[in-house]
């Protein structure tokens, strides 16, 4: 039960983590887009849309080399937090 409580422990705190360092970074960008007078931005998913757009964000080339980092991150961690990104990683792979 003590090494459940852990897992837990550690998960919880690694998402608050995550959460407030993307709020940091998202709060930083849109006061950037404010200051600089950009209005707005188009984020999109696909190539195609990357062409109708002049100001456009494609999110997937970054997520994917965050994937990439936080698996080589969970390659060298600590046995919980590696085993809770294998765990998620599985799960994935099994419900697919």
């Amino acid at each position: 039960m003590k090494i459940f409580r852990a897992y837990i422990i550690t998960a919880v705190v690694c998402l608050s983590i995550t959460s407030s360092l993307s709020a940091v970074f998202t709060v930083e960008e849109n006061a950037r887009r404010i200051t600089l007078g950009e209005e707005s931005t188009v984020v999109v998913f696909s190539s195609a849309d990357e062409k109708r757009y002049s100001d456009c964000f494609n999110p997937l080339p970054l997520l994917e080399k965050l994937g990439k980092g936080a698996e080589k991150a969970a390659g060298i961690a600590p046995p919980p937090i590696s085993n809770i990104y294998w765990f998620v990683v599985n799960s994935k792979k099994l419900m697919s």
